[in-house]
C-alpha cells in the first residue's frame, strides 16, 4: 500500500513538472514538433475531396512565361486579361498576389504596332510615349471594377517605404495596440497611379512560419502607423460585400481584468484570430483544391467561359522560378497564392479552425486530469489492466479532441497530453517492476526458503503488505517425525545421516510447497509447516490434508531413493490440525522467525505424537473433517491430550469418499458402530464389532486396544458421567 501511495504521488508529480512548461510557454522543440506532426495529421484526415469552384486561380505558369514571354511582363498585357476577366468572363473580383511597386519600362509591341497602324500620319514622340505608358492602361483597366492590388509589409530596421497600403479597416484601438499584432515598419505596395478609391488594397506576406519552416498560420490583420490593415483575402472579403471596416472582437477572461482579441468580424462574417490576428489556415486538400486556369489562356480568350462567370479570381503564380512556394502541412512546394485562396475559402464557408483563448487552461485540466487519474489508477493494476485503461483513457483524450475538430472547429493540443500519457504509463511500469522486484527480494529473502516462488510472487502483487508484527487466522498446521530416527542415527555416520534427512526432508518439503503451504522449521527430523499465511488461503485445511497424504503416497519412492544410496527406509507419523492461531514474527532482538504459536498448534504437535500410540501415520482433528468434508475418515477416539482440558476427535483419513472402495466404506462404518458401541458402554456389542472389524484388518491397532479397553471397563466400570473420552497423559 505505501509503494502504491509513492508511485502515486511520484506521477503526480511528474504530471506538474510536464505542466510547467505549458504554462510558461517554454515547452521543448521536439515536442513542439511532435504538435505540428499530429495538427498536420488531423489537416490531412479531415480534407475535402471536391474543388472549389468559387474562386479560381489565374496562374501565371511554365506555360504562360513560355507563349507570353519572361516575367515580369508589361502591364498592357495585364490590362488586357483584366479587360478579359471583366468584359468577356464576367468575374466577381479580382486580385493581384503580387506588388506593382516600380513603374514598368518596357514596350508592349502588340500596343505599339497598334498604334503605329492606327496614328501612322501622326505619330510623334510624345503621343507615343503617352500612348504606350503600360501603367496608365493598368490603372484604367482596375478603375471602377471590384480589383485588390497586394502589396508588402517591411518589418526591417529600413523603413522601406514604397508607396502606401491604403485605407486601414481598423483606427487606433488602445486594446489592440497592447497584443502582439504583427507591426510594419514601412511598405512596399503599388504605383500611386495605379491606386484609387476604388481599388482595394491588401498585403500577402506571411510572416508566421512555424519551427519546422511550414505554413500554418497568417496573419488577416498588421499594425503600421498606428491603424490596422488588411490581408489579401481579407480585403477580397470585404470587397466582394462592398465594406470597408473591420470589428474586432474583445472578450475578457474570467477575472474581468485580461482582453484578448477572439475574433474579427467581416461583411458579417465572424473570423476566429489568435492573440497574433492570424487564422490558421483552412486548408481544403493538397495543390489543385481551387480550379488552375493559364494566365496566356485568359488572355487569349480560349478559358471555358462556365469556369470562370462569376468566379473570384486570384492571380498568382506557380512557376518555380517566380519563387512563390510555400512549404505547407499540404506539400514542401505549394503555391502561395493557393494559401490566399483557402483562406478566402474558410472565410466565406465560415469553416476556419482556430484555438480559443482558454485552450490553454482546457490542455491544463486535460493534462493534470489524464495524470492524476492515470497515477491513481496503474499502480492499482496490471500490467495488463493498466495498459487497457492507459488505451482507453488516450482513446478518449483523441475522440474528445477530434469531436471538437470537426464539430466546433476547436483545435485543442493534443500531442503534449498523448505524450504526458506515454510517459507516465512507462514511468509507472518502469516504477512498479522496481518496486515488484525488490518486494520479490525482500519476501524471497523472508520466506524464499519456506514457501513456493509462485507463492512469493503472489506475495508481492497482493493489495496489502505481509503483517510481520502479528495476527490471529483461521489457519491448518502440520507436524510430521520420523519414526525411530534415534535408532536409524546410531545406525549411520554422520555423512549418512545427513544425506538420508536432505533426500527426506526435500521430498516432505516440495510436497508442502506444491500444496501452498509454508514451512515453519526443520525441528531435527520433524517439519512444521503451516497454511493459511502469509498469504490467506481460505482452503488451508484441505490442502495441510492434501499434502500429508501426497508424503504417504510418495513415501515409497523416497525408501526406494534412499535404498539406492544404501540408506534405511524411513516411516513416519503426521499430525493435522485447523483452528485460530497466531502468526507473525517472534522470537528475540537477536533473531526473529516468522512462525504460528497456540493452542491449536500444540493440538497438532500433540496429534503427530499420538500417531505412535494408534497406529497410524496419519492423525486429524475433528475440526479438519469438517472443513473437509469430502474425505472419507475413520473416527479413532475422543481424548483429552496432556495439557489441553477440552477433548477433541481423533480421526484418520482414508480417501476421497467418491474414490473409496466398498470394503473401505464397510470398514468404516463396522468400525463406527464398534465406537459408538463402547461409548454407550455396550462392552459386547462393542468387543463384537471390533472382533468382526479385526476380520477385515488383522493388523489394526485400534480395533486391539479398543478391546483392551472393554476389558478393563468390564472389570472396572468406568464413572457414571464418563463420556468415552480418553485421557493421555503423556506427549
Amino acid at each position: 500500500m505505501k509503494q502504491r501511495k509513492i508511485r502515486t504521488l511520484l506521477g503526480i508529480l511528474l504530471t506538474v513538472l510536464m505542466i510547467i512548461p505549458v504554462v510558461s510557454g517554454d515547452r521543448p522543440e521536439l515536442f513542439e514538433r511532435f504538435e505540428y506532426d499530429l495538427y498536420d495529421l488531423r489537416l490531412r484526415q479531415f480534407l475535402s475531396t471536391e474543388q472549389d469552384p468559387r474562386i479560381v486561380i489565374v496562374d501565371i505558369d511554365e506555360k504562360s512565361l513560355a507563349a507570353e514571354g519572361r516575367w515580369p511582363w508589361n502591364r498592357s498585357k495585364l490590362a488586357r486579361m483584366v479587360d478579359q476577366l471583366f468584359d468577356h468572363y464576367g468575374v466577381a473580383i479580382l486580385g493581384f498576389d503580387m506588388v506593382f511597386s516600380e513603374a514598368d519600362q518596357s514596350i508592349d509591341l502588340v500596343e505599339l504596332k497598334r498604334f503605329l497602324n492606327d496614328n501612322a500620319h501622326e505619330a510623334n514622340a510624345t503621343t507615343l510615349l503617352s500612348t504606350l505608358n503600360s501603367d496608365v492602361h493598368f490603372a484604367r483597366a482596375i478603375m471602377d471594377r471590384s480589383v485588390v492590388l497586394g502589396y508588402l509589409f517591411d518589418r526591417s530596421p529600413k523603413n522601406l517605404q514604397v508607396g502606401h497600403p491604403g485605407n486601414a479597416v481598423i483606427g487606433d484601438d488602445p486594446v489592440l495596440a497592447a497584443l502582439p499584432i504583427p507591426e510594419a515598419n514601412g511598405v512596399i505596395s503599388s504605383l500611386t497611379a495605379l491606386q484609387s478609391e476604388s481599388v482595394w488594397n491588401g498585403f500577402f506576406d506571411n510572416p508566421m512560419v512555424d519551427s519546422d519552416g511550414v505554413y500554418r498560420r497568417v496573419p488577416v490583420l498588421q499594425r503600421f502607423e498606428g491603424e490596422y490593415y488588411p490581408s489579401l483575402a481579407l480585403a477580397m472579403l470585404l470587397a466582394l460585400f462592398d465594406e470597408d471596416k473591420v470589428h474586432p472582437i474583445i472578450e475578457t477572461d474570467f477575472t474581468g481584468e485580461r482582453e484578448a482579441l477572439v475574433a474579427v468580424e467581416a461583411a458579417g462574417i465572424r473570423i476566429p484570430v489568435d492573440q497574433h490576428g492570424a487564422v490558421l489556415v483552412p486548408y481544403r486538400g493538397p495543390q489543385g483544391s481551387f480550379p488552375y486556369v493559364s494566365a496566356t489562356d485568359v488572355i487569349n480568350g480560349v478559358v471555358k467561359p462556365e469556369v470562370l462567370e462569376g468566379a473570384i479570381i486570384l492571380v498568382g503564380t506557380s512557376a518555380a522560378g517566380l519563387l512563390d512556394l510555400r512549404v505547407t502541412p499540404m506539400s514542401n512546394r505549394y503555391s502561395g497564392v493557393e494559401v490566399h485562396a483557402n483562406i478566402l475559402s474558410g472565410m466565406l464557408d465560415e469553416h476556419i479552425h482556430h484555438q480559443p483563448d482558454y485552450t490553454l487552461g482546457v490542455e491544463i485540466i486535460q493534462l493534470f486530469l489524464c495524470g492524476l487519474l492515470l497515477s491513481i489508477v496503474i499502480p492499482r493494476l496490471s500490467v495488463f489492466l493498466s495498459t487497457i485503461i492507459t488505451l482507453l483513457i488516450g482513446g478518449l483524450v483523441i475522440a474528445v479532441n477530434l469531436y471538437a475538430w470537426q464539430q466546433l472547429l476547436w483545435v485543442i493540443p493534443l500531442g503534449y497530453t498523448l505524450i504526458l500519457i506515454s510517459v507516465l504509463y512507462l514511468f509507472q511500469q518502469t516504477t512498479g517492476y522496481f518496486f515488484e522486484t525488490r518486494n520479490i527480494a525482500q519476501l524471497a529473502n523472508q520466506f524464499g526458503q519456506y514457501i513456493p516462488p509462485e507463492v512469493v510472487e503472489e506475495l508481492s502483487q497482493q493489495d496489502q503488505a505481509v503483517q510481520l508484527s502479528g495476527e490471529s487466522r483461521e489457519m491448518s498446521v502440520f507436524f510430521s517425525d520420523v519414526r525411530g530416527f534415534t535408532h536409524l542415527s546410531e545406525q549411520l555416520s554422520p555423512q549418512q545421516l545427513t544425506r538420508l534427512m536432505n533426500i527426506y526432508l526435500t521430498g516432505v518439503t516440495k510436497v508442502i510447497h506444491e500444496q501452498r503451504g509454508t514451512v515453519d522449521k526443520y525441528i531435527g527430523d520433524a517439519v512444521m509447516a503451516f497454511w493459511g499465511a502469509p498469504i490467506k488461503d481460505e482452503e488451508h485445511a484441505r490442502h495441510a490434508l492434501q499434502a500429508a497424504l501426497c508424503l504417504l503416497a510418495i513415501l515409497p519412492d523416497l525408501n526406494q531413493e534412499l535404498a539406492q544410496e544404501g540408506l534405511p527406509p524411513v516411516d513416519v507419523g503426521m499430525g493435522i490440525n485447523s483452528g485460530l492461531m497466531n502468526v507473525g514474527n517472534m522470537g528475540s532482538s537477536f533473531r526473529m522467525a516468522y512462525t504460528v504459536m497456540g493452542d491449536a498448534v500444540n493440538l497438532a504437535s500433540r496429534l503427530e505424537s499420538l500417531t505412535k500410540y494408534y497406529g497410524t501415520p496419519l492423525l486429524v482433528s475433528g475440526d479438519v473433517a469438517v472443513m473437509v468434508p469430502e474425505y472419507l475418515y475413520r473416527k479413532l477416539d475422543r481424548v483429552q491430550v496432556k495439557g489441553r482440558q477440552e477433548a477433541v476427535d481423533i480421526l484418520e483419513p482414508i480417501g476421497l469418499r467418491e474414490q473409496c472402495t466398498q470394503h473401505q466404506r464397510d470398514a468404516v462404518t463396522l468400525f463406527s458402530k464398534g465406537v459408538q458401541a463402547y461409548t454407550q458402554r455396550e462392552w459386547d456389542e462393542a468387543a463384537l464389532r471390533f472382533s468382526d472389524y479385526l476380520c477385515l484388518a488383522a493388523d489394526d491397532v485400534m480395533a486391539r486396544i479398543y478391546l483392551h479397553r472393554i476389558a478393563e471397563y468390564k472389570s472396572t466400570p468406568p464413572p457414571r458421567d464418563w463420556d468415552g473420552v480418553f485421557s493421555h497423559t503423556s506427549k
